[in-house]
């Protein structure tokens, strides 16, 4: 299903309720990463209600074991119901079933609205907790943009950010699981090179930005700024040598390897309350 204006025009599928295409209409120019297999298949997952690994894919809630894979089940899920609300908004709905009940043993509804405005898509998430308990959750984007386009290599790309920014990288095992180990790759720098072995030792969590927009740039300028004032973490990954680049907002982030495995123990996690409702929004900006 097609949204677009003057600027964009921005396509979601039913399957995993997930962006397609964001297509640069100015520039005639395809932004998302179309899945090309040979690197990573993804393209936008919604990443709920888990993020990342949970420690033996294991969680476990009122004594009970449950299995749940990585980045959670939504962006796999065929349950999602795609409306197109108006000629610039779309909104794709999941709601507990029958499937999703035997790995995650919640009510809720989670509602993701993709906005256009002029050169911007808002994306906003919506999760209301229909059941008469609390809900643990996290919520986030795996977005992928296009990168090496014309002959150019990794090297001529970077991320900005609009602060200076000291900060490190936080590790994972070969499990998916976050060690403890860090790294600082930020140093009192705005800039962070992509390079070809930027992304060997896999994704790059932050939890510590000050800046809530980041700009990716190529050889012949910004190409896009995504905007996540609601998202406290932020992993940036690529397959390795891939042509592409996510920028990912999150709430919540994978287990440590000391986990509880309880849901509510996970840091940045959300508690929602029975009957309540919560909500949290990303922007990409095309320039």
């Amino acid at each position: 299903m097609t949204i677009e204006n003057e600027y964009l025009r921005v396509e979601i599928k039913q399957l995993g309720g997930e962006m397609i295409s964001l297509f640069n209409k100015t520039t005639n120019t395809e932004m998302l990463w179309q899945g090309d297999p040979q690197f990573w298949n993804g393209q936008a997952p919604i990443l709920f209600p888990t993020i990342g690994n949970l420690k033996n894919n294991t969680y476990i809630h009122n004594g009970e074991k449950y299995k749940l894979g990585r980045h959670g089940f939504a962006r796999r899920s065929n349950e999602w119901l795609i409306e197109k609300v108006s000629n610039s908004e779309i909104t794709a709905t999941l709601a507990a079933s029958k499937t999703s009940l035997e790995v995650y043993p919640f009510q809720f509804v989670l509602e993701v609205t993709y906005s256009l405005n002029e050169k911007r898509v808002i994306v906003n998430h919506k999760v209301i907790n229909l059941g008469k308990e609390p809900l643990p959750f996290s919520i986030g984007g795996h977005t992928a943009y296009n990168i090496l386009a014309d002959g150019t290599k990794h090297e001529d790309y970077f991320l900005s950010f609009v602060e200076t920014e000291t900060d490190k990288r936080y590790f994972l095992n070969n499990k998916g699981l976050i060690t403890g180990e860090t790294e600082t790759v930020l140093n009192k720098t705005n800039q962070l090179k992509i390079t070809e072995t930027l992304f060997d030792k896999d994704a790059l969590i932050f939890k510590h930005l000050k800046s809530k927009r980041i700009g990716l740039h190529g050889p012949k300028g910004q190409l896009l700024e995504v905007s996540f004032e609601d998202f406290p973490f932020i992993g940036i990954w690529s397959a390795p040598k891939a042509p592409f680049v996510c920028i990912e907002p999150w709430i919540g982030h994978a287990d440590t390897i000391e986990s509880t495995q309880n849901l509510f123990d996970k840091e940045g996690s959300v508690s929602l309350e029975a009957s309540k409702g919560f909500e949290a929004s990303y922007s990409i900006t095309i320039t």
